[in-house]
């Protein structure tokens, strides 16, 4: 499945990570895009949000891409659980996607948007009245 999202890998003899792009996921492993030279055999600890950190071996290289064949099988789900949410830049979206955010006013901004709002109100009353009596 296409994911296209943004993850980490962690060289397994390292502590620190590093951000990469899944580029595709499966159970088996996944293809991941990244500006650091990985080998061959290699071994990693690949993390992808909404399943969590897995190992795994290099089993071939790009340009710029990598195959990653996980020690383990991901459980059922977990591709559903990766795909959740998985929204990323650059104008192209694919798998789920998340509903637009909504604009929530601080409270004193929505008191005095009430308030406006009441005012325009009565205001619209009050000149309706005086064209009627006058």
């Amino acid at each position: 499945m296409a994911l296209a999202r943004t993850g980490t890998l962690r060289l397994h003899d390292e502590t620190t990570s590093r951000e990469i792009r899944i580029a595709d996921l499966n159970r088996d492993g996944c293809r991941i895009e990244s500006v650091l030279p990985l080998l061959l055999d290699q071994n990693v600890v690949v993390g992808i949000p909404g399943v969590g950190q897995r190992e795994a071996q290099i089993t071939w290289a790009g340009a710029r891409d990598y195959g990653c064949q996980f020690d383990l099988p991901l459980p059922a789900g977990s591709i559903t659980a990766a795909m959740t949410d998985n929204v990323y830049g650059l104008n192209t979206i694919t798998g789920a996607i998340r509903a637009p955010a909504t604009f929530k006013w601080q409270p004193r901004g929505r008191l005095l948007l009430l308030g406006v709002i009441s005012l325009a109100g009565w205001t619209a009353i009050t000149l309706v009245v005086e064209r009627l009596l006058g």
